[in-house]
């Protein structure tokens, strides 16, 4: 009797995982797609906006995962070169996650999906020409020659 009811807890075990790992999903693949190429265009148009001189616009990495059927977390990285002066220019990488949640739509065959929160953590910034800043410019507010290198005194002790 007991390995009778054993192989009926396991044959049940096993059709419910069945089921479970073979049920549709409520969010498609393609809704992935699609939120991640909106989500592309979102951060380059955010981007440009806010910093105009930029150049090299690049995602490195997006993705997005559900958290349930209402809610979808993208994690993204991205990179820009971002033109500071005639001679100089920087690299900068960014990450960052934002969370989406699904929005009522009057087409039920459309989902709407609304950016709940965007969050950039990481940020990494490389030079492309190295800068020189000394003291005498520093305390000036920046108001002269940056380039120069900075102008010490020698005393003497004698």
């Amino acid at each position: 009797m007991t390995k009778l009811i054993s192989f009926v807890v396991f044959i049940a075990a096993f059709v419910w995982t069945w089921f479970l790992f073979n049920s549709q999903s409520k969010i498609s693949l393609a809704t992935h797609a699609g939120i991640q190429s909106k989500f592309i265009i979102l951060i380059e148009e955010t981007v440009k906006k806010a910093k105009p001189n930029s150049t090299n616009f690049e995602i490195l990495n997006i993705s997005t995962e559900k958290i349930d059927d209402n809610q979808i977390s993208a994690h993204f990285s991205y990179k820009y070169t971002d033109e500071m002066t005639d001679k100089e220019s920087a690299e900068q990488t960014l990450s960052g996650d934002a969370v989406l949640y699904r929005g009522l739509s009057e087409d039920p065959k459309v989902d709407n999906w609304i950016v709940k929160s965007i969050k950039t953590d990481k940020s990494i910034i490389e030079f492309q020409h190295g800068m020189i800043i000394n003291s005498e410019t520093a305390a000036a507010g920046a108001s002269g020659d940056a380039t120069e290198p900075a102008k010490t005194e020698e005393k003497s002790n004698h």
